[in-house]
């Protein structure tokens, strides 16, 4: 497609587009933004290789249908695209893109009109910025400043709190030496002593909470990580008489991680959607589904070292799911669906993801059960 240079006017146009079709087709597969061109009969006349993947349609597909049918499902498109037309005022706006498949996305639609040599409006370019990346970063920084305050307060008291605990426990067992010839006081001791080890873990968790070393990042095999991880709890799934089921990519690169830390994330997010099975009838006839697998939900800058993709990692169960309105609570400190939780271990996890570059997300499946997502970025 070649639309000559735009001539000199009082009307300053928005976009110059200039130099043979294949050179700048090009170019516009290079940028990792969306890039969609629209002719004047406002057909498709370009889909870029970054709008490929946004919508989940090929350049073949959409090539000269109408705008308004390829984005009937976010409408704000083609009115944008017409009152551009009308005006050759470039638009900016936030607006949430609805792809033929997938969750609805955040972005940032921009439209420029495309003049010709004859100062007239030969068409539209329109650039989509995907934010769902960006969104999650601002939601992982404010439960992460929020965890900080926390966690230094929180912390500063744990440490005065462990000292006393350890001498509640020393006398407790002292006391079960010296009442071992009455067996009936001994259950009392026992509750000490159990209620104390309880009180001890809680405040080695906000210890972690509040003083979590930075990550030594090193290449990993995100799959060798797991298989270790399972290798713990498979005595736990085979006596609730569970089914294990991997979805391995094993072309998958290698990522940047800890190895300690991931494997804590992992262990935690694996018990976790084990428990939550173990409380629903019949447990044996459950599943837990490791995936792993390219993330496809975060659109960034393409680069040919592999920056800017993510590996995710999926840990899905055939539990109750998650409660009503849970999900945005899920990661706040203290806040637990279980009966004796802690509501820490999330958090935790949560900011040992975030310390990564990457991010965590728990969500209920559309079949049952709930799903966890970790996003991990490619080793460089």
């Amino acid at each position: 497609m070649a639309i000559a240079q735009r001539r000199r006017s009082r009307r300053k146009p928005n976009t110059v587009v200039t130099g043979p079709a294949p050179a700048w087709e090009t170019v516009l597969a290079s940028i990792g933004d969306a890039v969609v061109i629209v002719d004047g009969a406002g057909h498709i006349a370009l889909f870029n290789p970054a709008a490929e993947q946004l919508v989940g349609r090929s350049q073949r597909q959409v090539l000269g249908h109408l705008c308004a049918e390829v984005f009937a499902a976010t409408p704000a498109i083609a009115e944008m695209v017409a009152r551009t037309f009308a005006t050759g005022q470039t638009q900016a706006r936030t607006e949430e893109l609805r792809p033929p498949r997938g969750r609805a996305l955040p972005v940032r639609l921009q439209i420029s009109a495309i003049w010709d040599a004859s100062g007239g409006i030969g068409g539209t370019v329109l650039t989509i910025h995907d934010l769902s990346y960006q969104r999650t970063l601002e939601e992982d920084a404010r439960r992460i400043e929020h965890m900080a305050h926390l966690g230094t307060l929180v912390a500063g008291l744990a440490h005065e709190v462990k000292n006393p605990l350890g001498g509640i426990k020393g006398a407790a067992q002292l006391l079960a030496l010296k009442l071992a010839d009455r067996p009936e006081l001994g259950e009392y001791t026992a509750v000490i002593v159990r209620e104390t080890n309880r009180l001890s873990k809680l405040v080695d968790e906000l210890l972690l909470l509040g003083a979590q070393r930075p990550p030594e990042l090193v290449r990993l095999n995100i799959h060798r990580v797991i298989q270790d991880v399972l290798a713990l709890v498979q005595p736990e799934l085979d006596a609730a008489g569970m089914t294990l089921r991997l979805e391995f990519d094993p072309s998958l690169p290698d990522v940047r991680g800890d190895a300690a830390q991931l494997t804590q994330v992992l262990l935690n997010l694996i018990k976790n959607a084990v428990e939550a099975m173990r409380t629903t009838p019949r447990a044996s006839s459950h599943t837990l589904t490791v995936i792993t697998r390219m993330e496809t939900d975060f659109h960034l800058l393409r680069q040919r070292d592999g920056s800017g993709k993510f590996l995710r990692v999926e840990i899905a169960d055939t539990g109750p799911g998650l409660a009503a309105g849970a999900s945005e609570r899920l990661f706040e400190p203290f806040y637990s669906t279980k009966p004796r939780g802690t509501g820490l271990g999330l958090a935790i996890c949560q900011r040992l993801i975030a310390a990564h570059g990457g991010s965590l997300r728990l969500e209920n499946q559309r079949h049952g059960g709930a799903a966890a997502s970790v996003n991990l970025p490619l080793a460089r």
